[in-house]
């Protein structure tokens, strides 16, 4: 989704949401449950409307080409100075309404290597961790939150707009109200410094993990400052995002839905992915016995989808893939390049 479709989006949240305060005719209303079926349009609706609700406005900046001009619309600058204050206050400070409130619920969980584990919790919401991942849940009274300090996971979250579900993890931040996703924080691995997120159904919010500055930068999104983009995105069914070290977002693709969390049936898929970053993958699930030569031989790039608890299957397909072979060197097995000399012996 382009930032044209992303702003399109948002002007049209605003339209409804001033059609409803001025009231909808019976067609309108058809209308408008029409647009609310597509997920994007939910998340974008929902999230405006938290904000009218804690504001009780919109601020003239935003919404000013949706109305009428008029000749005296200078005389009205002060108004719009104030209700973007406005805004910028419901985003920045209403949510430390909770902040310090002690949790209704909480618990933690961890996996060990090749450990897979499915935990449920109290609002039927569904949790998936992979191997290696650690997991602290906490629900409050306006928010369910979830910090994975590290590891992988797949959400399935039960949908409850007025409980937003919040993953933090690494350097972002995660909303939704109800869809199906996956998170992965693992530095020094497939996914770089940063955050990986990937979406199976309906949609999320990704941003920066911080508080003030995940709600500055929504803020900026909502007055169409187009530097927000790399800052915070909405994903959708089959795209996935990727986050720096600092939380903004350097990746915003598309990927096939069964490569989303396919470690869940016990599959590793790599794509164009360095060698020495793929046996670190195998060894998460299992002891690798398998070691480079040189970093040529780390360098280089392999594609596919492979058994986890399979790393011989992975490592005898190698040749035929890649140039190089497999030899013994002071019993241990060891992937060297196969030079043409090394093809002569």
């Amino acid at each position: 989704m382009t930032r044209n479709d992303n702003q399109k989006i948002a002007e049209q949240a605003i339209h409804w949401l001033l059609r409803q305060e001025e009231g909808m005719t019976r067609s309108e209303q058809a209308e408008f449950k029409r647009w609310l079926q597509v997920p994007a349009h939910q998340v974008e609706f929902e999230d405006l409307g938290g904000l009218w609700q804690e504001t009780a406005v919109i601020p003239a900046s935003a919404v000013a080409h949706l109305r009428p001009a008029t000749p005296r619309s200078r005389l009205w600058w002060p108004v719009v100075a104030a209700c973007t204050f406005l805004l910028l206050a419901a985003i920045l400070f209403f949510p430390l309404r909770d902040e310090f409130a002690s949790p209704i619920y909480s618990a933690s969980w961890h996996t060990g290597r090749g450990e897979i584990r499915t935990v449920q919790l109290p609002d039927g919401s569904t949790l998936t961790l992979d191997a290696g991942t650690q997991l602290n849940v906490r629900y409050f009274a306006h928010r369910r939150e979830v910090e994975m300090p590290q590891g992988q996971a797949f959400f399935q979250v039960a949908h409850n707009p007025s409980q937003p579900f919040l993953v933090l993890s690494g350097p972002t931040r995660v909303t939704v109200v109800g869809t199906e996703f996956s998170v992965r924080y693992l530095p020094h691995t497939l996914s770089g410094e940063g955050s990986e997120v990937a979406v199976s159904s309906g949609a999320v919010r990704v941003g920066p993990r911080g508080g003030w500055e995940n709600g500055w930068w929504r803020a900026m999104q909502h007055l169409h400052l187009p530097q927000a983009q790399r800052h915070i995105s909405v994903l959708h069914a089959s795209e996935r995002s990727l986050s720096d070290a600092q939380g903004r977002i350097i990746l915003h693709s598309t990927l096939p839905s069964e490569s989303i969390a396919a470690w869940r049936e016990d599959r590793i898929v790599l794509d164009n992915t360095r060698l020495d970053m793929a046996l670190a993958e195998f060894a998460r699930y299992r002891d690798v016995s398998l070691k480079l030569h040189s970093p040529s031989v780390a360098a280089l790039r392999v594609s596919g989808s492979f058994d986890t608890e399979r790393v011989d299957s992975f490592a005898s397909a190698l040749p035929r893939v890649l140039p190089v072979k497999i030899k013994m060197i002071k019993n241990q097995k060891v992937i060297t390049l196969n030079t043409a000399e090394n093809k002569n012996n």
